[in-house]
C-alpha cells in the first residue's frame, strides 16, 4: 500500500469578491494529456472517488481547516474507506482559491510532489471535487483530487502483507520554485476584478514614474508643482509598483 499527498494554496488578496471557473472535466483532460506525453495510461473517473473527494472538501469547510489531516486526526484515507474504495495505491492533491482549472493544474505540475501524483504510473482511477464554501470566514474554492488503484485480490487476501505508506507532503511555506512559473501561476490565480485593479495601478505607477523622469520637460507651472511635491509623487509610483508585485506574486504558494 502506498499513500502520497500534496496541497497548494493561492494566497491572493480578495478584491471585490472572488470568481472561480474551475471545471473538474478540464482538470481530468489536462491530467490525461500530461500522462499521455509520458506514455502513461489515462486515469478513469471513479464515482466512489468522486464521492470521497466531495466528502473531504465538505469536511474541510464544516470543520474549518485546509490540510490533508483534519484537526481531529482524520486522514484522507478515511474518505476512501467511507466511499467503499479499497485501494492498493492512493494519493491526494489539494488546491485552494485558484480562479481556473488551468491555474490549478499548472500549480500542481510546478510542484514535484503534486506532479508525482499526476504522473504516477501506478494509479488507474481519479476522483475530483470542486466545492465552494466559507473557510476562516472568507469565501473559498477547494479542489480535491483523489488518486487510486483498486486493491487486487492478492493484496486483499494476504492477511499478513503490510507495506509502509509513502507520504510526499511538501513543506508549508515554500514557493513553486521556478520564478517564471511562480509568476505565471500567480497571474492565473487572480480574479478579473483584481486584474483590473492591477491594470489601473500599472497606469498610475507608469505615469508617476514617467513624470518624475521627465519633470524638467514639463510646463513651467507643472514643474514648480512637481519640484514641490515630487517626493510624494515618486512615493505614489513606488507604492503602486510595490502593490503590483505583491498581487502578482501573492498566489500559488504551497
Amino acid at each position: 500500500m502506498q499513500l502520497s499527498y500534496g496541497f497548494f494554496s493561492s494566497g491572493r488578496m480578495e478584491v471585490l469578491g472572488r470568481v472561480s471557473s474551475i471545471s473538474a472535466s478540464e482538470l481530468l483532460t489536462d491530467t490525461n494529456n500530461e500522462r499521455a506525453k509520458q506514455s502513461l495510461p489515462a486515469l478513469k473517473i471513479n464515482d466512489r472517488l468522486n464521492n470521497a473527494a466531495f466528502a473531504k472538501a465538505k469536511d474541510m469547510f464544516a470543520n474549518n481547516y485546509w490540510a490533508h489531516t483534519s484537526p481531529k486526526g482524520v486522514t484522507p484515507w478515511k474518505w476512501f474507506a467511507d466511499a467503499g474504495y479499497n485501494y492498493d495505491v492512493a494519493g491526494e492533491n489539494l488546491a485552494k482559491n485558484y480562479a481556473t482549472a488551468q491555474a490549478t493544474f499548472d500549480a500542481w505540475m510546478a510542484s514535484p510532489t503534486h506532479r508525482a501524483n499526476i504522473l504516477n504510473g501506478k494509479y488507474q482511477d481519479v476522483g475530483l471535487a470542486v466545492v465552494d464554501g466559507t473557510l476562516d470566514g472568507r469565501p473559498a474554492t477547494l479542489v480535491v483530487a483523489f488518486y487510486g488503484t483498486p486493491a487486487s485480490a492478492a493484496v486483499e487476501g494476504a492477511k499478513d502483507t503490510k507495506t509502509t505508506p509513502v507520504v510526499n507532503a511538501p513543506p508549508v511555506g515554500q514557493g513553486i520554485g521556478n520564478p517564471l512559473t511562480y509568476f505565471g501561476t500567480a497571474l492565473q490565480s487572480l480574479t478579473p476584478a483584481t486584474l483590473g485593479t492591477l491594470a489601473l495601478l500599472t497606469i498610475v505607477g507608469a505615469v508617476a514614474l514617467a513624470a518624475h523622469h521627465y519633470r524638467n520637460k514639463l510646463p513651467l507651472a507643472w514643474r514648480k508643482s512637481w519640484k514641490l511635491h515630487h517626493g510624494m509623487y515618486t512615493l505614489i509610483g513606488v507604492i503602486s509598483l510595490g502593490i503590483i508585485v505583491v498581487f502578482a506574486t501573492g498566489g500559488g504558494s504551497i
